[in-house]
């Protein structure tokens, strides 16, 4: 059978699906002696004599496909499973197989496909008249898909049995109308977490605009009408009369869990991105298991006591959503919180910009100053001074730039720098000056540091294969050929780091080499503990092991204490009642991230939680001797090392062992807050 020959024979059939100029049909439409040279012709060019039972027909194309759709007639909306692609003109065959545990295409109106006279088009076609009248077929983009079909169809209150739809909701349950999504709105006395998150990034503040979409009782807006920050928002209950208007910052905080309805889940989270001109937070409450059982199943969520829905998600959960729903890949910043940066360039300003080490804490040693060369006394005469005293302040100006980039600036990167060049001198000529006179170790410091956040950026962007990577900023273009030569170059040293991670013993080196830079508590051979404020100061290796974790839990930086174990692959992450303010402080909650298994386990401690309390004794020994209050700490901890008969290793005794002799002791130096919470 050639094309023209085919092409007559599936020309002349009545019937069939027509989606985009394509004829979908049932083989059971297909006359048996057609069929059969089709299927002598498919079996001539490699494809399968059986095992398809639709075929997808283009007029006018030597293309045609053979599809498997298993249990067509069983199910209301078969899922496709196996496709075979022929071309007549080229005699060759592809085959394609679809998972069905991974969103596979859908089939609707399978009726269509039949012939006229089959009786089972009547009820197939009832199922699709049905469906028409619950609006299912409304956005037709949408429908496809095994997921997003199964959305729609739980969003309407409906659920498939057989060749029917029927309630989802029983008529001894709550209806969805009781929903009471208002009651969720919390009362704050300072900013949400997402907001927090924005604020500590720099995008709650001029010149960015920030817009709340969903902001409840509106406790953000007013703590950031206290700092001066002026925001708007909007909420369907509480604001519903507000505009919905574009800003640079927009967050979605703790909205997304609320809403009952899958569709409306959606629209709002795309309706709030495409307000946002920069960066989209989303946040949404956690939770497992045991947090679903505690209320009555409703939908893809649960009813609560209060009449209120919440739909738990999981970290990595929220993190897929937010992609599917969206086609861009989120930036995970916290348990349950994420942002969107609208842009490949603000993507990567974002991510390279939060792996900057500061350079104040666990610095490399400089070379010891030079001997000053006594000299015979000059009689003092009057003498005009040089244009490098005349201009010592933009000197000095520029020499701090060049230690904060790590080289020399480029034009735009110093606004002094014709200014520079006129009344000094050139910038390489001042700077080799400058070097000559301070010694070039704090240049060639900065200029390690700034290699190493950049190592530790460009190794993340390997691991979580970022489709922004290759979109950088301009300070980041420039250092990438200032310190590599090129991108490729500096890519293929940063996978060789994420790489030496597979190796106990270069983590157990670095583990070293962070405790010789006063960086935390080594357990020789077991971990690294450190607090969390020194993170982004350790080797590059140990960043890029933290970094790896951050991609399931967030920023591990926003932990009290990290545990970095050197030979099981998992990091710790622990946060503490007033870890800063007390000498003591109470564990709250535990995370523990498990590289290996991508897996995130989540503890809590209290006296009424599911752990026993645990104290942090010798909080100074996972600070950095410049922290501010460690040298208070420091001297609290030596004296409880000093109290007799008290066991401090491993986590120490209990607080009830101690409590009374710290209290006595701390009395006696003069108070102060002792223990977190307490």
């Amino acid at each position: 059978m050639n094309q023209q020959e085919w092409q007559r024979g599936f020309g002349s059939l009545d019937g069939g699906k027509v989606v985009g100029g394509a004829r979908y049909l049932h083989v059971s439409a297909v006359p048996a002696e057609l069929l059969a040279e089709l299927r002598a012709e498919v079996a001539a060019l490699g494809g399968p004599e059986d095992g398809f039972n639709v075929l997808k027909l283009v007029p006018d194309s030597p293309r045609l496909s053979l599809l498997n759709y298993p249990s067509y007639f069983e199910l209301a909306f078969p899922l496709l499973a196996d496709s075979w692609t022929l071309d007549l003109a080229e005699r060759r065959c592809e085959h394609r197989r679809y998972d069905l545990g991974r969103n596979p295409p859908v089939l609707h109106r399978k009726e269509l496909l039949l012939r006229a006279d089959d009786s089972r088009r009547v009820e197939f076609a009832r199922l699709t008249a049905e469906a028409e009248y619950h609006g299912l077929f409304a956005n037709p983009l949408i429908i496809g898909h095994k997921n997003q079909w199964e959305d729609i169809v739980r969003a309407r209150g409906l659920r498939i049995e057989g060749h029917a739809l029927v309630p989802l909701v029983k008529p001894d349950e709550p209806d969805s109308a009781v929903v009471q999504r208002h009651r969720t709105a919390m009362v704050r006395r300072g900013l949400s977490t997402p907001m927090q998150a924005l604020w500590r990034h720099g995008y709650v503040a001029d010149p960015f605009t920030v817009f709340d979409y969903g902001c409840g009782r509106g406790d953000d807006l007013a703590a950031l009408a206290a700092h001066g920050v002026t925001a708007g928002g909007w909420d369907p209950y509480f604001r519903p009369d507000a505009p919905r208007a574009e800003a640079d910052v927009v967050n979605l905080g703790f909205v997304l869990n609320v809403i009952e309805d899958p569709h409306e889940r959606r629209h709002a989270l795309t309706q709030a991105y495409g307000l946002a001109r920069r960066v989209l937070a989303v946040a949404a409450l956690l939770g497992g298991r045991a947090a679903e059982e505690r209320h009555q199943a409703f939908g893809d969520g649960v009813l609560t006591t209060r009449n209120t829905f919440q739909k738990y998600f999981s970290h990595e959960e929220l993190g897929e959503y937010i992609a599917t729903v969206l086609g861009r890949e989120p930036v995970s910043v916290g348990p349950g919180l994420y942002f969107v940066l609208r842009t490949d360039e603000d993507e990567q300003e974002f991510l390279e910009g939060r792996q900057r080490s500061s350079g104040r804490f666990g610095a490399m040693p400089s070379a010891p100053a030079r001997p000053v060369v006594e000299r015979a006394a000059r009689v003092a005469r009057p003498k005009t001074p040089s244009r490098w005293e005349r201009h010592g302040e933009l000197v000095e100006e520029f020499w701090q730039a060049c230690i904060a980039l790590g080289r020399p600036p480029r034009e735009g990167e110093f606004a002094r720098l014709t200014e520079l060049t006129k009344e000094v001198a050139s910038a390489p000529v001042v700077l080799r000056r400058l070097s000559e006179e301070r010694g070039a170790e704090a240049l060639e410091g900065a200029r390690r540091r700034r290699m190493g956040d950049l190592s530790v950026f460009l190794a993340l962007n390997v691991f979580e294969r970022r489709r922004s990577a290759g979109s950088w900023g301009a300070r980041a273009r420039v250092d990438l050929r200032e310190f590599w030569g090129s991108y490729a170059k500096a890519t293929e040293a940063a996978t060789a780091l994420l790489f030496s991670l597979r190796d106990p013993k270069g983590i157990a080196a670095a583990c070293v080499a962070a405790q010789a830079m006063g960086l935390g508590w080594l357990v020789s051979g077991e971990s690294l503990q450190l607090d969390g404020r020194l993170v982004n100061e350790l080797p590059p290796a140990l960043r890029v092991y933290i970094g790896c974790a951050g991609k399931l839990y967030g920023e591990v930086q926003s932990a009290d204490v990290v545990k970095l174990h050197i030979a099981s692959g998992k990091v710790s992450l622990m946060r503490y009642d007033d870890y800063e303010g007390s000498a003591i402080p109470m564990l709250v909650d535990r995370v523990k991230v498990d590289l290996r298994r991508q897996q995130v386990s989540y503890y809590e401690y209290g006296y009424e939680g599911e752990f026993a309390p645990q104290p942090l004794y010798m909080k100074s020994r996972y600070m950095h001797p410049a922290m501010e209050g460690y040298d208070g700490q420091r001297a609290f901890d030596m004296g409880l090392e000093a109290l007799e008969g008290v066991d401090w290793s491993g986590y120490g005794p209990p607080w009830e062992a101690v409590s009374a002799r710290v209290g006595a002791m701390a009395a006696a130096a003069g108070g102060g807050r002792v223990m977190g919470g307490r």
